[in-house]
């Protein structure tokens, strides 16, 4: 029992006349008394349990239940690919959730939140969007991160007006020792009676002075007193009172100090959230019952052209984490697909050297252009698709730019890059985070070339045209600059705004550059030859890669042959832009560049059994540039279960060394043995002040990458964890670590041209 659920006990004998220094309740129905000590504290496990669990049900019925999709087809040069699920669920919600059932509880929310507009379309999709992060994190799949935290956010937004109705559902039928109260007092007939009653104690100056004195005197005090009125409010809805809120304006009226987001109204729509963490998919991981990384059995038919023909090749194989995979990225429910690589469209003026103006269509590799306080000879020119993405203008200016593409922030102590999907950015290019990447909306201050910054007035979509399926957009790799990130200028006529390409600096992290170059030497041959479109393969393939060897293999590294990093000629093919070359980067960047650099931090360990104490590490913490710059940030890792919760703090600095929003620790913290239906409660901290909170079912593994979420439900940043058996681990000297990655890119480069030469 925390302090705060502690302090609700003695308010709670106030109440009851149970407190050593409380007057005896005479007459006071005993189902009543057993209703009020049974209240749960704040963050009570099994009352919090009970809620999620309730809405949990209601996500897991209200999955769509489309028919299960197999990877798509494969085709080259003389052969012929197809696949065909053959397992035993007619669609995803039945693979996802085998055991779902209608309950009392989530009937009773679905009836209690659809005069919100909460119907089951509403419902639909927010099981989608939790049950896409829980394979997120599950299956390690690269997905659009914006998008999903956009629109978890915004059902979170959509959702909080109801929260108290479904926790009021929640104590009539799904928290039994008030449940139980409950069906007695109704099973006698003493509702009304019990209401009276409840009415009566709560007008008792001596409990009036005691609230009042626990509200005023802060903190966890102030805290217990303010849920202790909530849940008392909560009860005499649960009691059928038929007005909440005049009870509340008498109890004012007699003196009590009501707090304004427990006050009429506010109490009931929204306006007391604090104790409530938005849902994400570590809500419904319990119930998946392993179907996240579960494999997908498909049957698979080959054809191949020959002289003389030969018949189709049949063979039956099963898909590492299948079936999060056909979710996520093959199926008709795959809304959440990475974006391709960020660019700028046709029409970007491009500032040269000279002074003149050049579409960025017709720059080429050998041309100089302003960069920087000079000039910059072009060494790189990428065309991908644009893949009927939108593209942005800003203040109608001649640039024209993907969502994830990378603008200068004029100098301030604010992120130094700015997107207008700045997750996009974060997770094609993890090394941009630590100097912060924030939203480019109205109000932002972007660099230009006359050093004066502009201010965003406005940010313009512009939609593909239909008629043009295979435009190209464009970027420019600019050989000056600092560090690997060489910034040009875009925009006109007057105006030119400061912006990066859309690549990593390679030494941020050498030992993850190591390992993706690694990669990349072992693959990349057969990459060209047998992979047709790489933008639209490479995230696929790489998803069917087990590598469930890769730690053993890194853990063997013997420190041979350290490859060197490559310059730009690595990205040409004959003279021009290689998109092989550019694609597999990227994929290897996003899908595997934090397991790189997280496992070779901390030594490649093997993961902890379940049923064993076990370690938990705290890899890193990235936050969105929108958050102020941190230079520690506190982290706060609480396991609540049914004894008294266990606390550990872990203290990280910025990894700049200076104020920032990158945090890796990579810092072991044991907790030694807990109860299955342990929680894990995260927050973040800085100057003392609470920043967000994240929670990990300790059931699951704990592994994966977390959202944050700020009190209003935003997602402010993720946060990564590991799970390890009991005891700590040296971090390794940066020579082993070094040859850590090269093993482990090694190993990821020879799978994936086994698996690419298999379609031969």
């Amino acid at each position: 029992m925390n302090s705060q659920q502690r302090l609700q006990a003695r308010l709670t004998g106030f109440v009851t006349g149970s407190a050593p220094e409380a007057r005896p309740v005479p007459g006071l129905l005993p189902d009543l008394r057993l209703l009020l000590e049974s209240l749960p504290g704040y963050g009570h496990p099994e009352a919090e349990a009970a809620h999620r669990g309730a809405l949990s049900a209601v996500l897991q019925l209200a999955l769509p239940n489309e028919r299960i999709a197999a990877q798509p087809a494969e085709n080259g040069s003389g052969y012929y690919i197809s696949y065909s699920y053959e397992g035993p669920f007619a669609g995803y919600a039945d693979a996802f959730f085998p055991k779902r059932m209608v309950t009392a509880a989530a009937t009773a929310v679905t009836t209690a939140v659809r005069s919100r507009g909460l119907d089951q379309p509403w419902w639909r999709a927010y099981a989608l969007a939790v049950l896409t992060d829980a394979a997120r994190r599950a299956a390690g799949i690269p997905l659009d991160t914006g998008k999903l935290a956009g629109e978890l956010a915004a059902m979170d937004s959509q959702f909080r007006p109801a929260l108290t109705a479904s926790y009021l559902v929640t104590v009539q039928t799904a928290y039994e020792p008030t449940a139980s109260a409950l069906r007695a007092l109704t099973a006698a007939g003493q509702l009304a009676e019990a209401r009276a009653q409840l009415v009566r104690l709560l007008a008792d100056d001596t409990l009036v002075a005691n609230l009042n004195g626990a509200i005023g005197t802060g903190g966890d005090s102030t805290n217990a007193a303010v849920w202790f009125l909530y849940t008392l409010w909560v009860v005499l809805g649960a009691l059928a009172c038929p007005d909440v809120d005049a009870e509340i304006r008498a109890l004012r009226a007699r003196g009590l100090i009501v707090p304004g987001e427990v006050a009429e109204g506010n109490w009931w729509n929204g306006g007391y959230t604090t104790w409530y963490r938005p849902l994400s998919g570590a809500d419904v991981e319990p119930a998946t019952a392993g179907s996240l990384t579960a494999g997908l059995p498909e049957l698979v038919t080959s054809s191949y052209a020959s002289k003389p023909p030969m018949p189709p090749v049949r063979e039956h194989q099963g898909v590492t984490n299948g079936y999060s995979l056909s979710l996520c990225l093959w199926g008709p429910l795959a809304r959440y697909r990475p974006q391709p690589s960020s660019c700028l469209g046709a029409g970007t003026g491009v500032l040269m050297a000279d002074g003149s103006v050049k579409p960025i269509e017709d720059v080429r590799i050998g041309d100089e252009v302003r960069s920087g306080g000079g000039t910059g000879t072009v060494v790189l020119t990428e065309r991908p698709a644009r893949l009927g993405r939108p593209l942005y203008s800003v203040n109608g200016l001649n640039v024209f730019a993907t969502s994830g593409h990378p603008f200068r922030a004029a100098d301030g102590p604010g992120p130094r890059r700015c997107a207008v999907d700045p997750w996009n950015l974060a997770d094609a290019v993890p090394t941009m985070i630590a100097d912060g990447i924030g939203s480019l909306a109205v109000g932002a201050e972007l660099a230009t070339v006359g050093g004066e910054p502009v201010t965003v007035r406005e940010v313009t979509a512009h939609e593909p045209a239909p008629d043009r399926p295979d435009e190209l957009v464009h970027d420019l790799v600019v050989a000056t600059g600092d560090r690997g990130h060489a910034a040009y200028y875009v925009g006109g006529p007057g105006t030119f705004v400061t912006v990066d390409a859309e690549s990593a600096d390679p030494f941020h992290d050498v030992a993850a550059t190591l390992a993706v170059v690694a990669a990349m030497d072992r693959a990349l041959d057969d990459v060209r030859e047998q992979v047709a479109d790489p933008h639209a393969d490479l995230l696929d393939i790489l998803g069917r890669l087990d590598l469930s060897g890769i730690g053993e293999a890194a853990r063997a590294a013997d420190g041979a042959g350290r490859p060197e990093i490559p310059g730009p000629g690595y990205y040409l093919r004959d003279g021009e832009w290689d998109p092989h070359a550019s694609a597999l980067e990227t994929e290897l960047v996003r899908r595997y560049g934090r397991l790189f650099r997280r496992n070779c931090a901390t030594g490649w360990r093997p993961d902890a059994d379940p049923e064993e104490p076990f370690t938990l590490c705290l890899h890193d913490v990235e936050l969105l540039g929108d958050v102020p710059a941190v230079a520690v940030l506190d982290v706060e890792l609480r396991v609540r279960g049914d004894a008294e919760d266990v606390v550990r703090r872990v203290t990280a600095p910025a990894t700049r060394k200076r104020p920032g929003w990158h945090f890796a620790p990579d810092t072991d913290v044991e907790f030694g043995p807990l109860l299955p239906s342990a929680a894990l409660l995260g927050s973040l901290h800085t100057d003392g002040e609470l920043l967000g909170r994240f929670g990990v079912p300790l059931s699951a593994t704990g592994h994966g990458e977390h959202f944050v979420f700020g009190d209003g439900g935003t997602v402010l940043g993720r946060v990564a964890l590991g799970r390890h058996g009991a005891g700590t681990a040296d971090r390794p000297a940066q020579s082993a670590a070094r040859a850590m990655a090269v093993a482990a890119g090694r190993y990821v480069g020879e799978l994936l041209a086994s698996r690419v030469r298999a379609r031969r």
